[in-house]
């Protein structure tokens, strides 16, 4: 059976969950969690809660799935070293860095790579097992022949089946971060997709606000599959939303029909949507109605009663040994193999009867409040008797013993590995800057070719330009289906061309496997040298910096490999699986945007699998940051002479092409450092 996976932003919430039958439980620390406005846990509250989660049977993940630069990472290790000696099972990963250094520091903890690393193909859940995950959280907009083709595969299979589902791909949103300074990798997100926003021409008021996902009614189809851990969403959310997805999920993988209707009263934004998973996307976008808000009110107090008292999760035999002039002896079994005994007065001849069975079982029943269900009870009373205090406190004192039992054995203990620093070797820089121009169309390339060092270019355009070591193939960033990619970079590199611009975890093992070079993107939100180290361990002969990186942090990503910059162009602030044009409008193939609250336009841009919602301002660094390496100029929709100007300014550090309206992003504000 997989394992009910649920969220706990809070004690209450983590007891609901326990109480209602989740088989782990996932929290975060009060620092490095991709939900930081949570309540959390400080190290003694991780430690009960591990304490309580062991106790039950279950197991306790912690998320560190934050993007961390060079200076936060000595802190990061002392806290998941505390962590780990509080008895957390698993840890959650999003940053490449994170994940090296956490394998170094803890090589024996299991390490699961979030949904944040945007995981979405089979290659790339193997290139994460590669580095050291055994478990992959996959990208909650996969479908149904997606999810099959990872549970194949030799690595746990993570899927979200049930609550809110971001607009954009995890991991690839920066909106917040570039608008409102609150980066949803750092876990502050501002969820600016629930504001309104509009369409061309549509009269949704939400246009990016997606319905909760529920995926409860497939679980039997996921659980066939081979989906390891059926995972809720929800650390923000209240302690009767976490009792009312746990008691579902348990339900529909019982054999038994989920109380639905309970479950989308508590919490649901227009109901719930299944589009991703079954193909059927044409109802999926809604937001929180007052209707939603009132069918709370009416069932919180009855889920609220079902986690009131713990669930028995086994059952307690009991065997009572009394003998004349010895303290009497209560020895415990429970399901999962566990022993104690104790011991507790000495006991008394009877006057009349011995302590019968019947007397004994009444005393040593009495379970309620406790994890355990009563079992078989035995009695050897040899003549004697017992008090029903004296029972009892024997009873009291196995169950203490037992308690204690269960949860050493069920308590992690971790081998400490060696953390070596990073090489002090520097690469040899380049000979100056190099400016690589992103283009779209044939027109940009023939005028990026004649004046920028490099050219990306997205593969259609290969039959437009001769192969040569200054064009690199940019990877899509959704590979859909990957089978078809990998037959595309097949017959690139039949045909000379050698370089590859990786997106993806998918791409670096894709491109390795052809033998081409391989460059990070900033997909792969590189942002700290140690990060950069396990790239450049895969195969990649440069990086582009993530975009959400100061300045001031460039330098230790140029100790490891030549470092670029997103310098020019309109920044991706979001990448979707579902068109929100299409889904409203129809699929428009022109002037295709989404207009915010405030009048701004920010332009969508389709690459038929999926779609980039592109900043409304331009980015334009004034000079290169620190040293940088590599300038890559992204260009949308601008004109051949505006790509020959625009690469001649950042050239000459002159700013003839400037537009009026434009930003310097996060490289000079606000950026992680």
């Amino acid at each position: 059976m997989p394992e009910i996976l649920a969220p706990a932003g809070s004690r209450e919430a983590l007891t609901a969950a326990l109480y209602c039958g989740a088989d782990a439980v996932y929290v975060g620390g009060r620092q490095f969690s991709a939900r930081s406005s949570a309540a959390n846990f400080d190290l003694p509250g991780l430690r009960e809660a591990a304490r309580l989660c062991h106790l039950h049977g279950a197991k306790l993940h912690l998320a560190v799935n934050t993007l961390l630069t060079d200076a936060e990472l000595p802190a990061l290790a002392e806290f998941v070293q505390r962590a780990a000696d509080c008895g957390v099972d698993a840890c959650i990963v999003q940053d490449l860095g994170v994940l090296s250094l956490l394998h170094a520091l803890l090589p024996d903890m299991p390490l699961h790579a979030s949904t944040q690393m945007s995981i979405h193909t089979p290659q790339g859940a193997m290139q994460a097992a590669a580095l050291g995950c055994s478990r992959v959280v996959a990208a909650r907009e996969m479908s149904r022949d997606e999810l099959r083709a990872l549970c194949a595969l030799p690595v746990e299979t993570e899927v979200f089946v049930h609550g809110a589902l971001c607009m954009s791909v995890s991991g690839q949103c920066s909106f917040s971060a570039v608008v409102g300074g609150r980066s949803a990798n750092r876990g502050q997100c501002a969820q600016a997709c629930r504001l309104p926003w509009r369409t061309p021409k549509g009269q949704n008021p939400a246009a990016l606000s997606l319905k909760d996902l529920s995926l409860v009614q497939h679980v039997g189809e996921l659980s066939a599959m081979g989906v390891d851990s059926f995972k809720i969403e929800g650390r923000m959310k209240r302690p009767e939303y976490v009792a009312a997805a746990v008691t579902a999920l348990r339900q529909a993988l019982s054999g038994e029909t989920p109380d639905l209707a309970s479950l989308e009263a508590v919490f649901s934004r227009s109901g719930f949507t299944d589009g991703y998973y079954t193909g059927r996307r044409k109802q999926m976008f809604g937001y929180r109605r007052h209707e939603d808000v009132l069918a709370a009110k009416e069932v919180l107090r009855p889920i609220a009663a079902t986690y009131r008292t713990p669930r028995p999760v086994t059952v307690l035999d009991m065997a009572l040994t009394l003998r004349p002039g010895a303290p009497a002896q209560l020895t415990a079994c429970d399901g999962d193999g566990h022993t104690v005994t104790v011991e507790g007065d000495i006991p008394e001849t009877a006057l009349h009867r011995e302590l019968s069975q019947e007397t004994a079982q009444r005393h040593l029943h009495k379970l309620g409040g406790t994890v355990y269900a009563p079992g078989r009870v035995s009695v050897d009373a040899g003549g004697l008797i017992l008090s029903a205090a004296q029972c009892n406190a024997l009873r009291r004192a196995a169950v203490r013993e037992m308690d204690e039992e269960r949860i050493a054995a069920n308590t992690p203990h971790y081998a400490r590995g060696t953390v070596h620093l990073l090489p002090e070797t520097v690469p040899a820089p380049p000979e100056g800057v190099c400016i690589r121009a992103h283009v779209r169309t044939a027109e940009q390339l023939l005028a990026a070719r004649g004046c920028a060092d490099a050219v990306c270019i997205p593969p259609a355009l290969a039959a437009s330009c001769a192969p040569d070591g200054s064009i690199l193939i940019e990877a899509p960033r959704i590979l859909a289906p990957e089978t078809r990619w990998d037959g595309t970079l097949h017959v690139l590199h039949d045909a000379g061309f050698s370089h590859l611009l990786c997106h993806n975890l998918a791409d670096l093992r894709l491109g390795a496997a052809r033998g081409m070079v391989l460059h990070g993107g900033f997909g792969l939100n590189c942002v700290s040298g140690r990060s950069a180290d396990v790239l450049r361990a895969c195969g990649c002969a440069d990086i582009t910096a993530g975009i959400e990186l100061h300045g001031s942090a460039l330098p230790a990503l140029r100790r490891v490999l030549p470092t670029g910059v997103f310098a020019y162009g309109r920044l991706p602030m979001m990448l979707l699986r579902q068109c929100p044009i299409r889904a409203q409008d129809g699929c428009r193939h022109h002037d295709c945007y989404l207009t915010d609250r405030t009048g701004r336009r920010f332009p969508l841009f389709c690459a038929g699998a999926y779609q980039e919602l592109l900043n409304s301002e331009v980015l334009w660094l004034r000079s290169p940051l620190h040293g940088a390496d590599l300038l890559d100029l992204y260009f949308y929709d601008e004109s051949a002479d505006a790509v020959r100007g625009i690469i001649e300014d950042f050239r000459a550090g002159t700013q003839t092409h400037r537009p009026a309206q434009s930003t310097a992003g996060l490289y000079t504000r606000g950026g992680l450092r």
